[in-house]
């Protein structure tokens, strides 16, 4: 990228990170609610049906949870907050849930690497709760 942009990395690095922090500080609200246009309920049964029709057993689910390990540079300082024993590497970990049409409908994180189970992560997260409150059919089904 520095031929193509000439600039040093340092500025890059930079020029990343402010963009990043716009983007989230704009709109990253839409990775944390399921209050979005996309994500009503007829949508949802829309999202569960096809996931049905492909083969899963189950009739109301609509979207897929993941849990991932990013790994990250080893840092000067708190090493062992974010050192990932189980994947051997320092990192921040993410928690999604991606729809069948590929986008994220919510992401909670980052979370140090050293928490170890998705388990952990999903009961910080809250997503069952929000689950449960957000994603229903118009007759009042859990999705």
């Amino acid at each position: 990228m520095m031929h193509r942009f000439g600039r040093s990395v340092p500025e890059l690095s930079l020029i990343a990170s402010e963009v990043t922090d716009f983007m989230f500080e704009n709109h990253g609200h839409l990775l944390r609610t399921f209050y979005q246009q996309w994500l009503e309920p007829d949508c949802l049964v829309e999202f569960a049906n096809a996931i049905h029709i492909h083969g899963a057993a189950l009739t109301n689910c609509w979207g897929f949870v993941d849990g991932t390990v990013r790994p990250i540079a080893r840092p000067n300082q708190h090493q062992r907050t974010v050192y990932n024993g189980h994947k051997r590497v320092h990192a921040i970990k993410f928690q999604s849930v991606v729809a069948p049409n590929g986008l994220i409908a919510n992401l909670y994180g980052p979370v140090e690497g050293k928490r170890q189970t998705d388990a952990g992560m999903l009961r910080m997260s809250g997503l069952l709760e929000s689950l449960e409150t957000h994603c229903n059919t118009a007759a009042g089904e859990p999705l």
